[in-house]
């Protein structure tokens, strides 16, 4: 590898079959703006219909792999193959929406290579995840448009959620006031039907009931409020924020005895282990048929933005660009912005998050 100029950022290519990128002329912009120089693999923007002239123009220098792996910080939308940390250094850098905690291979892949990485999912601001709002916006509005699909299958209660005279409006239950429930609540409610939002306490309910659509009722996520929900739910939406190997089941087989046959659950947030919402079992592909158990329809799709990659790439890039300068103005300049830190996963080599390092225990990695 040929060593970079000391504030050059790399922008390699997605991994597989992935057309996303987080390099679009916006966050050229802002980073050039900021004194960054900016280089790129060919063909980055391809998959969402950029052409090389527009990154030239842009003032990107376009480079081989190898001389774009070798910059000081390197930036990525994911980073989810573990074979591509190997190409990473003593004293680099690297930043995406990693979701290392719920990946033995990638946990390990991080813990070999010797750069640091920051994770975009846990920087946190006064409380709340700034950079995970576009993935969340299109993952809420995706589950939604997924149960309505669900909801008109052979096996389901044959209920359509937009209002229409004469009929009952659906009735949605969605478990999580985040990024991922607030925009699943606002697609439902604007397609006519009766929504409940669950959140997670009396301060998250207050926080949400402020500003929630018209139609929407929010109220704190405890055991019987949920179960009694459920029992006259059409479409259900799992959309809490973190869910990890000790998260309590919200639902469970008990419970869909109760539901209404036909119901629809939607995993939109997919958590890790066998909490949160164990009755959706594993992973699906998109398009899969749904997961019948009890006679209740289950999807469980962690993909939403990948299916829709220019809305994704861009909607992410605008909404990043700001901490992204920040994040080169930490790893670059040595700036001291205790937001960034807490988006930091690894210190050369080393677990530091400890949402990660839970998951590493939980595993048994040794530490």
């Amino acid at each position: 590898m040929h060593p970079q100029p000391p504030h050059t950022i790399g922008f390699p290519r997605e991994s597989g079959t992935d057309r996303r990128t987080i390099l679009t002329p916006t966050l050229i912009r802002s980073l050039t703006d900021a004194g960054f120089d900016v280089v790129a693999e060919p063909g980055i923007g391809e998959g969402i219909f950029y052409d090389d002239s527009v990154y030239k123009q842009a003032g990107v220098r376009l480079a081989a792999p190898d001389e774009v792996w070798a910059a000081p910080l390197v930036l990525r939308y994911k980073s989810s193959n573990p074979h591509d940390l190997t190409r990473l250094g003593r004293g680099q850098h690297i930043g995406a929406l990693f979701h290392a905690e719920g990946d033995l291979p990638l946990l390990t892949a991080l813990t070999r290579t010797r750069a640091s990485a920051w994770s975009y999912e846990f920087l946190a601001e006064d409380g709340r995840f700034p950079l995970g709002r576009p993935g969340g916006h299109i993952a809420g509005i995706q589950a939604v448009l997924a149960g309505v699909q669900t909801l008109q299958h052979p096996a389901s209660r044959g209920v359509l959620l937009g209002g229409v005279p004469g009929a009952e409006p659906a009735n949605v239950v969605i478990i999580g006031s985040g990024n991922v429930g607030r925009a699943a609540a606002l697609t439902a409610a604007q397609l006519g039907a009766r929504v409940t939002v669950l959140a997670s306490g009396p301060k998250s309910r207050d926080a949400y009931a402020v500003d929630a659509p018209a139609g929407v009722t929010v109220l704190v996520n405890e055991s019987t409020v949920l179960r009694e929900c459920l029992t006259t739910a059409d479409l259900v939406v799992g959309a809490i924020l973190i869910s990890t190997f000790d998260t309590p089941p919200m639902i469970n087989v008990n419970d869909l005895v109760s539901m209404r046959p036909g119901a629809v659950i939607v995993d939109a947030t997919c958590g890790y282990g066998p909490g949160y919402l164990p009755t959706a079992g594993a992973m699906q592909k998109p398009g899969e048929p749904p997961r019948i158990v009890r006679g209740i329809l289950h999807v469980k799709v962690d993909v939403w933005p990948a299916l829709v990659p220019v809305t994704a790439s861009n909607a992410y890039a605008a909404n990043a660009a700001p901490y992204l300068v920040r994040l080169a103005e930490t790893v670059l300049r040595g700036q001291d912005d205790t937001v960034v830190q807490t988006a930091k996963i690894t210190n050369a080599g080393r677990l530091v998050h400890p949402v990660v390092l839970q998951h590493a225990r939980f595993y048994g990695m040794t530490l």
